[in-house]
């Protein structure tokens, strides 16, 4: 059996919720093929499951190395950096960075530009906040978070 069967077994035990059963077959795919974004991504996405944190990171970053267009690995990353309440800038920064680059690979990514908001909330740059959800209103005029989020900069922090 190749790789891509064990890939296909482990993301289906993961989305059946069968994570240790997902840890193996997708292990197993990573060791016939050890060059194969979705399968560290897959991996990554389990880690996350099972809430730990720094195999997720490294597993989605791996991800990234062997396919640097991978969108949603930048934007799982940034997730599992913000999965800390208490983020030092720097985490926020690069978390944003990951958004950032989410976004340029997908100019209508609404989620990653709401949590790249979220962010500038949180930093203090409230006008870029606005901004950036104002970008998100243009894509998606029914963004209802989004638009909820701008009054509550516009009246809070920039009245």
């Amino acid at each position: 059996m190749d790789y891509k069967f064990y890939l296909n077994k482990g993301i289906q035990e993961t989305n059946e919720g069968k994570f240790d059963e997902a840890l193996h077959s997708l292990n197993r795919a990573i060791g016939l093929k050890n060059d194969d974004a979705l399968s560290y991504f897959s991996l990554a996405i389990v880690f996350h499951n099972l809430n730990e944190i720094q195999s997720a990171y490294d597993n989605y970053s791996k991800a990234i190395e062997l396919n640097p267009k991978m969108t949603d690995a930048y934007y799982n990353r940034a997730q599992v950096l913000l999965t800390d309440k208490n983020a030092d800038e720097d985490t926020l920064k690069s978390a944003m960075s990951d958004l950032d680059r989410s976004v340029e690979l997908d100019p209508k990514f609404i989620d990653a530009m709401y949590y790249k908001a979220t962010i500038q909330k949180k930093l203090g740059d409230y006008k870029g906040a606005v901004a950036t959800l104002d970008k998100i209103i243009s894509i998606d005029p029914q963004a209802v978070y989004s638009k909820a989020l701008k009054i509550l900069i516009m009246q809070k922090y920039l009245k």
